[in-house]
């Protein structure tokens, strides 16, 4: 259950959408928010590809490569808040004092909508007002001291799932999913008189159906709704939507949650599903040639689209790689759309690949649109409000809940490669 901690405080403002100072203020702050970043992960490098580098320069590599994390983190917030979903989670407007009270007024009626179900599951206007005093001392005329800004822990997870292709569906009834391999046919001499012979394409198909999937339960009390100064309309929805992308990536990577052994019965695994496309030299350091190799295992109809994955342990690791002529492998860039490179191919993070270690997959290179599906049955994430469950003890629950299918779409021609490391 939320504790009562919720209660007391304002909300630090999210920015209101559509506004143009706003759009260009953010513009700004993520331009900062990269190039600070950048110069961490390149100070970072600068001291590992020293010739002879001490422990403590390998402690402050250390610290700079956690602080870029952070800025990775603030980035993805950034640029989050600027995204489809903004409408969404945008700040509740509150009337000053306030006790509670919102602002209808200037909500579209859409927000004003889910505001009110949230808090009281129906329209109401019996909104609840407090006396000036709650006792005889005069001590209610005193503020509480209390820190308007609700400090939540983070964990990234990575943006692998905005590079697969996404299937909406409307519902979650059975789908064929055809693939075709053709890629051994090509031309014959034709000799007169003759008679050509009959080649088909390779035609294969998978009946792709959904797992029901949901999260863990939110109960908040009924007071806390009412008094609550934190936004609590936009602030559940958004743990809903972080548990929904942790858990989807988790799955769509390994099959399975983080951390359990229970394995999804449509959902594959990226990992087992791809082509091993090299081995490593050593089972616990990735190098140059291994970089190298991977690469040249996709074929190049699929490298003009292809992006390299891994988790942040990995691209700290790879800070200190060379190539055979000294150069960094790895290469900060803090352009618009890409953060990093490695051979000119973006580097895109996930979370639940596993980190360098004898055995396993700590890379993988590909055209991740043309080598995995991801049917989501619309609307996606769905959350429910339980309003009389637990109405005896005068709490409310908030359930999420969502269908979903993953599949990996390889006819025959690997577009997706692992980097596996040598076995101990």
């Amino acid at each position: 259950m939320m504790s009562g901690g919720l209660v007391g405080g304002r909300a630090r403002p999210r920015g209101l959408s559509g506004c143009h100072d706003s759009t260009i203020e953010t513009i700004m702050t993520l331009n900062e928010l990269r190039t600070k970043r950048t110069d961490l992960l390149k100070k970072a490098q600068a001291l590992v590809l020293k010739e002879k580098v001490t422990e403590a320069e390998i402690a402050e590599a250390r610290n700079l490569i956690a602080a870029s994390e952070v800025l990775y983190d603030q980035i993805e917030s950034e640029e989050n808040r600027g995204s489809e979903n903004r409408g969404l989670y945008q700040q509740i407007p509150r009337e000053q004092p306030g006790g509670g009270v919102t602002n209808s007024a200037s909500q579209s009626p859409e927000v004003r909508a889910f505001s009110q179900y949230i808090r009281y599951g129906k329209r109401s206007d019996d909104l609840e007002f407090r006396d000036m005093t709650t006792g005889g001392t005069g001590g209610a005329l005193i503020p509480q001291s209390f820190y308007p800004v609700l400090t939540e822990a983070k964990k990234a997870w990575g943006g692998i799932i905005n590079e697969l292709n996404v299937k909406p569906s409307d519902n979650g009834a059975p789908m064929k999913v055809a693939l075709v391999n053709d890629v051994t046919n090509m031309l014959n001499i034709d000799s007169e008189p003759s008679q050509m012979s009959e080649v088909e394409a390779s035609l294969s198909s998978v009946i792709l159906a959904c797992d029901s999937l949901k999260t863990d339960m939110i109960k908040v009390t009924v007071a806390e709704l009412q008094d609550s100064y934190f936004d609590l309309d936009g602030f559940i929805p958004d743990l809903f939507g972080k548990r929904y992308y942790r858990g989807l990536t988790s799955l769509v990577t390994n099959g399975s949650w983080a951390g359990s052994p229970a394995v999804a019965q449509n959902i594959q695994s990226i990992i087992t599903g791809a082509t091993t496309g090299a081995t490593s030299a050593s089972a616990t350091a990735i190098a140059w040639q291994d970089i190298t190799n991977l690469y040249g295992s996709l074929d190049p109809a699929y490298v003009e689209n292809a992006i390299f994955s891994m988790n942040s342990n990995t691209r700290a690791a790879l800070l200190g790689v060379t190539d055979s002529l000294g150069r960094p492998l790895y290469i900060p860039a803090p352009t618009a759309q890409s953060f990093d490179t490695l051979m000119g191919r973006r580097v895109v993070l996930n979370q639940y690949l596993p980190d360098i270690a004898a055995g396993k997959v700590a890379i993988q290179f590909g055209d991740f649109k043309a080598g995995y599906l991801l049917r989501e049955v619309k609307p996606g994430l769905a959350i429910v409000r339980l309003n009389e469950r637990f109405m005896d003890t005068l709490e409310i629950g908030f359930l999420g809940y969502c269908r979903a299918a993953g599949l990996v779409t390889d006819a025959g021609t690997h577009p997706i490669v692992n980097l596996v490391q040598k076995s101990a």
